[in-house]
């Protein structure tokens, strides 16, 4: 049996079926992926982008029932002699909690608060204008 020549329609037909089988595999090749790497969180984005880009030394939140109660999570870090707690949060409502939450304390916390979308922190001194760049640049 003499093999058939290759027209214009075998020929679209061919080329369709290779690109429809490379754009399958590379579906299953990234679902595969994304099934096995985890995506970092914003806590440790956050981390990261303090201790590598801002060369700062992160720590665990102690002592912060409010920072504790985020559910995103918390650290602290020292900005420019300037120490401060982060705390991440997931929804606005939540941002909001936190922030009246510090107010209950009292003291003079609403010049030391920031909330920034997802980001909620407290600083221990007022902030100067380096000091909020350097964790503003950390979020994400």
């Amino acid at each position: 049996m003499a093999a058939r020549p290759l027209t214009d329609a075998r020929a679209a037909r061919l080329g369709l079926a290779v690109a429809v089988a490379l754009v399958v595999l590379q579906a299953v090749v990234g679902a595969a992926w994304s099934l096995s790497h985890d995506d970092p969180t914003e806590l440790e984005l956050t981390s990261r982008c303090f201790t590598r880009e801002k060369l700062l030394q992160v720590e665990p939140t102690v002592g912060d029932a409010v920072a504790s109660s985020a559910s995103g999570g918390t650290l602290t870090t020292l900005v420019e002699g300037n120490l401060v707690t982060v705390a991440v949060v997931t929804h606005a409502r939540e941002a909001e909690r936190l922030r009246r939450e510090y107010l209950a304390v009292g003291g003079d916390v609403d010049a030391r608060l920031e909330v920034r979308g997802r980001y909620v922190r407290l600083w221990h001194r007022v902030p100067s204008a380096s000091q909020r760049q350097t964790a503003d640049d950390c979020e994400y």
